[in-house]
């Protein structure tokens, strides 16, 4: 063997954690590591010179001694464990044969041992404490059987040490039938190494109701019981005294709880949030964890909550109380309440609660609002469809003299181009009041129609008001296809679409208008979409949420807040979609809104609602 192989082998060796030692046939210590000085006090001298059994004779006629004889002569392999008392040792070792005599190689195991015999000692008292506490204590082994039972478990099983190496099962046999929780838990201890607690009754000869703990243990489980008969007894008619207690308990929670009112419970000191049912937390915008606790003007942002329920505190009433507020839970909002505020007397006649009714009347006080404004443009409507009709005619008689002008002879050129101007803005006026009155006239039955009318139409409308915006038009319709359906309510859609565009771009923009021919997305029916697109301030996710939400707006007192939702009540009835596309990232800020409508000749119904006309 190489040199540089040799010197490897033994620097492994000297630095095993094992001691190693190698004897030759006359039983001299040809070579140790430095493991092995340690453990067995080998000094150098000790090499090569005197017999294993010269240096130890404490070894002589031992089992260490007949197997290493088995080893040397036998060429076999053996092991061993024993305690070498002149140096107060427990050593564990493996003897093997080599070509040269045999190889041991070993290690010091008396600290372990040390553990074990402590361990074992702790155990002894250990068993001694079981056997004077109050709870009885079983040890089952891997076989079911038992290896230790103490007094009291003797005492409640009517059984002494004649248990010790019984099966459980074998000696109660009534732990075993189908849906045992004995069987059950015992198994889920034993094998899945889970700790269980159950109850569970045991018959004759015991007639006892157990409670039992079972943890498992390095031989098995340990299982803790004691007798719960009594407790299970009184326990019984505490139900019994308690069932229609708590019956009537839940009716009235759960009436409290889904009561369509909100209804708070404060405490009269600080004014803070006791108890809220689940219609106040849906109104607060926030959940009841988030409010139990808290004062009153750190959720509520109007002071005159505040004022009447330091009123109330004071013993006084405060009934049919209409405001307007908003919450923390729901920022931007204003919602309108009728509220009763009451006192709860404690049996001393002291204020010890404030209980509150709350009926939320914002979406009333929003529908009287929408019909007064739906009365209003109704009214203008219809003045301006009068205006328009009665317009018509004197329209007709100016037409008719400007073409005259127009074609005269005697018209120098000079004038030409401004009575020619004059006639094109009069056409323009002319349809404008065209377009006034069809918006205004009501259809029984659906036309055909194609996107190029329907969307040219509504253009005309806003003309003035585009250009005055600095707002730039992009219209194009890549089909020609007629579609079936109320026109006037579908014009009404996109002029709801093209006026919100308008306004989302007050310093000017690009209004990009598109038509073409598409499948619905979901069930795969033809039809044409109609694309409305703005460059503008674009919507956050929670304007986009609440986009089509009866009374939702973002323009204050500029929006009623139908709008859209009208939109989308029209467009479903069509058969068709409308879907939304926002965002306010810069560089890409603006919104689309995707308008689809059906090819196919169904039954298109017309549905009126007290606010189905008002115009977005």
């Amino acid at each position: 063997m190489p040199a540089d192989i040799r010197d490897d082998l033994r620097y492994m060796l000297d630095h095993l954690p094992d001691g190693v030692i190698f004897l030759d046939e006359e039983w001299r210590i040809t070579y140790a590591n430095e493991q092995a000085r340690r453990i067995s006090r080998i000094r150098p001298e000790h090499l090569n010179s005197k017999s294993h059994w010269e240096l130890y004779p404490a070894t002589v006629g031992t089992e260490q001694e007949r197997k290493y004889h088995r080893v040397m002569h036998e060429r076999t392999t053996e092991e061993l464990e024993f305690y070498y008392e002149p140096f107060e040792v427990w050593i564990k070792l493996r003897a093997l044969p080599i070509a040269s005599g045999i190889a041991v190689y070993y290690q010091d195991v008396t600290e372990l041992r040390n553990s074990q015999r402590a361990a074992e000692l702790a155990a002894a008292r250990l068993r001694q404490v079981f056997d004077v506490t109050s709870d009885a204590i079983v040890t089952l082994n891997r076989e079911w059987r038992y290896t230790f039972v103490n007094r009291r478990a003797k005492d409640l099983l009517g059984s002494g040490d004649e248990l010790l190496d019984q099966t459980v099962w074998h000696f109660f046999p009534e732990t075993v039938y189908p849906g045992s929780p004995y069987v059950e838990n015992f198994y889920r201890t034993m094998v899945q190494r889970e700790a269980t607690i159950f109850e569970a009754y045991y018959p004759e000869p015991l007639n006892k109701w157990l409670r039992l703990e079972c943890q498992p243990s390095e031989e098995g489980i340990a299982i803790f019981f004691r007798d719960i008969t009594q407790s299970k007894k009184f326990e019984h008619a505490l139900r019994a005294q308690q069932a229609e207690t708590e019956r009537q308990r839940a009716e009235l929670e759960a009436i409290y709880r889904t009561a369509p009112v909100g209804l708070i419970l404060f405490e009269p000191t600080e004014l803070r949030y006791a108890r809220i049912n689940d219609r106040q937390a849906e109104m607060m915008g926030l959940p009841r964890e988030a409010v139990i606790g808290r004062r009153v003007e750190e959720i509520v942002k109007s002071p005159v909550a505040l004022e009447n329920l330091r009123k109330v505190a004071q013993g006084g009433v405060v009934t049919d109380f209409t405001y307007e507020t908003g919450f923390i839970g729901r920022p931007g909002e204003s919602q309108a309440f009728n509220v009763n505020y009451s006192p709860v007397f404690d049996e001393d006649g002291k204020v010890r609660a404030i209980s509150v009714a709350a009926l939320d009347v914002t979406q009333l006080r929003k529908a009287e609002r929408a019909l007064i404004q739906s009365e209003k443009l109704a009214a203008v409507g219809r003045l301006a469809s009068s205006i328009s009709h009665e317009i018509n005619n004197p329209l007709e008689a100016v037409t008719n003299l400007l073409y005259l002008i127009a074609t005269d002879a005697a018209l120098p050129e000079s004038l030409k181009t401004y009575v020619h101007a004059a006639q094109d803005e009069l056409s323009r006026v002319s349809q404008i009041a065209t377009q006034t009155l069809r918006f205004h006239r009501q259809s029984n039955k659906p036309t055909e129609v194609t996107p190029a009318q329907l969307v040219d139409a509504v253009l005309n409308l806003f003309a003035g008001r585009l250009s005055n915006s600095g707002i730039h038009v992009e219209a194009s319709y890549a089909t020609a296809t007629k579609i079936l359906c109320f026109e006037n309510d579908i014009r009404q859609v996109l002029n709801n679409l093209i006026a919100n565009a308008i306004d989302a771009m007050r310093t000017g923009g690009r209004l990009v208008i598109r038509a073409h021919d598409a499948r619905h997305r979901m069930l795969g029916t033809p039809g044409i979409r109609i694309i409305v697109a703005d460059n503008g301030s674009g919507m956050s996710a929670e304007t986009q949420r609440r986009l089509f939400e009866p009374f939702y707006t973002t323009k204050d007192l500029n929006g009623t807040g139908l709008g859209l939702w009208i939109s989308k009540e029209i467009v479903e009835r069509h058969g068709g979609e409308l879907n939304v596309r926002s965002t306010q990232e810069p560089q890409r800020q603006g919104t689309v809104f995707s308008l689809f409508l059906p090819l196919e000749r169904r039954s298109v119904k017309r549905e009126e609602s007290p606010v189905a006309r008002i115009p977005a």
